[in-house]
Order: C-alpha cells, then structure tokens, then sequence
C-alpha cells in the first residue's frame, strides 16, 4: 500500500486530530514461538509498527514524546507465548473493521497471528484492571524415559501440600520476597506426548493487582529450571466476563497482604558496616572523628 497521505492519516501533533471521532478496537492475537523472546517493549514497538505500516490511523497522546493509545492487558514475560492475548487499539477517524483487519493481516511479522477483531465502547475499562485469573500450560521438553511422570506429580503433590513457598522478585531495583502458593489454584500433571516428547503441565493462578502468580515462578518453585520448556498462557479471566466470573468464584480472591511472607520465613539482613544494627554501628562509630565517619559516605 502506498504510504502516501490518505483518510486514515493522522498527525500526532496536530491537535485538531484530537477533536475527530475515534474508534476503539479490540484485537485477540496469538504470540507464537518465533517472537517468545523479545520483550514487552520490544512487542509494543511491533504492533506500533504493523500499524503503521498498514496505514491506520492510530490515535497518538499529546506531549514532546507522542505514544499512541494501545493498551496491553497483561504484558507476557520473555520466554512466554499466548494463544489468546488482547490489545485494545484507538483510532481516528474510524475505519470500517474488516477494513482494519485486511490491513493488519497483511503487515503482520512472522511469530504473530490475528485471531479475532471486535469494536469496543470507548469508555470501556482499561484491560488490565479487569483481570481476575490465567490459565498456563507449562511444556517441558524430555526424550522418553528421560524424565519420568511419577517424579513430575510427586513435585506438584509437594508443592500444593505447602501452605508457604517464598519466592524473590525484584521491582525498582528493589528485591522483596513474597508467598506463591496461594496465588496457585490449580496444578496438575496433564500427561506425556511421545510425539513431541514433552510432558504438560496445567497451571491456573490469581492475576490481579499486586498479586499474580507466575508461571517461570512455579517452574522453578517445582526445581524444573534444568529442563527445556516453553511457557504458554492459554487464557486470561475478566471481571467483566460472567462466565470469567463463574469460573473464579470457587477461588478465593488473594491480596496483596495475604503473600506477605510469615516473618520466620524472610531472609535476615547481612549486616555490613553500613547497615549494622544501631547499638553495633554506635560502637563502631565511637572513638572517630567526624571527618573519618563523613568519609564512610564516599568508600
């Protein structure tokens, strides 16, 4: 298609723009395995991409570095594809839908496949504030007789008989540490392909706000790590869905506080000079000047 300007063009400094009707859309794509290991930013900047190059008029916010209204409901971590993954997208003007998904179709990357398209109202919620749940199947990879099946459930039969598995994760630079089996509803074992030669593994946690269970978490939390594996998201469960809603409400609803872990179970603090206890650190303090403890700031 020619990239000069049409109908669908759409220049994000012009503010006018904003004042156009606008059209916001929905789309269920497929993450396959070719694009498993690009980052989320990475895949943003994909569909920005596949966007524009099939012409459409995406809707960009106001400000020194535009972006454009699209919106992920739950990002995938690397390593992990998804059969069914929903991104919202705003354009304006509109555009008539099978129009919009004949041009998407037709730039879309390798890796990537369009599975559905629909037109949502434009004060719907935003996607990721809507989660409720997901439901994983983990793959792993092993020749016959390389990995057996008795020594898969008795590892999930481990972990679901614990009512704490602690886990560290980092935010902001920050590591913090945190309870994953109650965000863990449901895990079993689902059976061996010799075909494929890989062992299935059904996984379905809690995915709101502040409390997600993760699948590379539960992997590593059954000491699987070793093993090649792909990480697949099945589903995502909305608040907004009844039948979501009925499925998750023999679930309880974890928060945030409740994966606070128990205090015995929390790393305690290597204590260097820096950071010894206050009665320790005064001790070693006394006797210096000021000079040689203002020093300490810069070692």
């Amino acid at each position: 298609m020619s990239t000069t300007a049409t109908d669908y063009d759409l220049d994000p400094a012009d503010t006018s723009a904003t004042e156009q009707p606008r059209q916001r859309i929905r789309l269920i794509y497929e993450k396959g395995e070719l694009v498993k290991f690009i980052s989320h930013q990475d895949e943003f900047r994909l569909w920005e991409r596949t966007l524009r190059r099939a012409n459409l008029p995406l809707l960009y916010k106001q400000g020194f570095n535009p972006q454009p209204f699209m919106q992920f409901a739950s990002p995938l971590g690397v390593g992990i594809t998804g059969l069914r993954e929903p991104v919202d997208i705003t354009l304006s003007p509109p555009v008539p839908l099978a129009e919009v998904e004949r041009l998407i179709r037709e730039k879309l990357p390798p890796g990537i496949h369009l599975q559905t398209i629909e037109e949502v109202p434009l004060k719907t919620p935003a996607l990721y504030s809507l989660l409720i749940g997901a439901d994983y199947t983990i793959l792993l990879y092993a020749e016959p007789g390389e990995l057996a099946s008795s020594r898969i459930t008795q590892r999930i039969e481990e972990f679901l008989a614990q009512s704490e598995i602690v886990r560290e994760r980092e935010r902001k630079g920050e590591k913090y540490t945190y309870n994953l089996r109650p965000l863990v509803f449901v895990l079993r074992y689902a059976g061996y392909d010799s075909a494929s030669e890989e062992h299935r593994i059904f996984l379905r946690v809690q995915q709101r706000e502040g409390a997600t269970g993760r699948p590379d978490e539960v992997v590593a939390a059954l000491g699987f790590d070793d093993f090649a594996r792909t990480l697949r998201r099945d589903s995502l469960y909305r608040s907004d869905q009844p039948a979501d809603v009925a499925t998750f409400a023999a679930y309880p609803v974890i928060s945030q506080a409740e994966i606070q872990p128990t205090k015995s179970s929390r790393r305690k603090p290597k204590w260097g000079y820096k950071r010894q206890p206050p009665k320790e650190q005064a001790a070693v303090a006394s006797g210096r000047s000021i000079s040689e403890r203002a020093g300490d700031e810069f070692v």
